[in-house]
């Protein structure tokens, strides 16, 4: 059984969303240490697929990216990050029909947490 989970990868899913700056242009602001930081803030998201210049995630989702990326280095396990706001709208479809309307969800197979998980929640999954 671990050859096979070594071949799948659980995925945890995310929706990213843009913050618009447009509003909030001023010298202060532009001083402030946020506007420089760039990408650099999601440097340890090095599962996640594509640039995350301009994109968010709420803390939810980063946390159930941290919690899967340490179960899955103790165990051996890989994982993908994939970010439902950056796919087209037949595969969003596709997504919400196995059950993925809710994020951060966590799927491996044909089974689907919804959350942050424990553990717990990651052993039962893979199981």
């Amino acid at each position: 059984m671990f050859w096979v989970l070594c071949l799948e990868k659980i995925k945890v899913y995310v929706s990213s969303f843009k913050v618009s700056t447009l509003g909030f242009v001023d010298k202060e602001g532009a001083k402030h240490a946020c506007a420089h930081a760039g990408s650099s803030a999601f440097s340890g998201l090095r599962n996640y697929l594509g640039s995350m210049d301009n994109r968010y995630l709420a803390d939810e989702e980063k946390k159930a990216i941290i919690i899967v990326e340490d179960f899955c280095n103790k165990h051996g396990l890989e994982f993908e990050t994939i970010d439902v706001a950056m796919i087209g709208s037949l595969t969003r479809m596709k997504l919400k029909v196995k059950g993925l309307m809710s994020f951060p969800a966590i799927a491996f197979r044909e089974k689907v947490f919804h959350g942050i998980p424990t553990e717990e929640t990651l052993k039962e999954l893979i199981d």
